[in-house]
């Protein structure tokens, strides 16, 4: 699992078979250069702190094998060690 940043949410005009009426953001993680684009599970904004949940524990997590999801918010953090590192 990864803590990251998310950035904001993710507008798509088309997706593969069960990923309908899921929300979609874009979460940016220490040390990477880009940002990650992961089902949203628990109803994020902009600006707030999240858990990340990986490959197959992210297609658990979104309830099987919804379109091969590989990045999934599962948590929305509220207080860690090293939060500044994120940004």
């Amino acid at each position: 699992m990864i803590l990251g940043e998310v950035v904001g949410r993710v507008w798509n005009e088309r997706q593969v078979r069960g990923l309908e009426g899921r929300r979609l953001v874009s979460v940016r993680t220490p040390g990477a250069e880009g940002a990650v684009v992961a089902v949203d599970l628990v109803e994020v904004a902009a600006g707030n702190v999240v858990l990340l949940a990986t490959d197959e524990a992210a297609q658990a997590a979104a309830g099987g094998d919804p379109g091969g999801v590989d990045a999934a918010v599962v948590a929305l953090v509220s207080g860690a060690d090293d939060l500044d590192s994120l940004r």
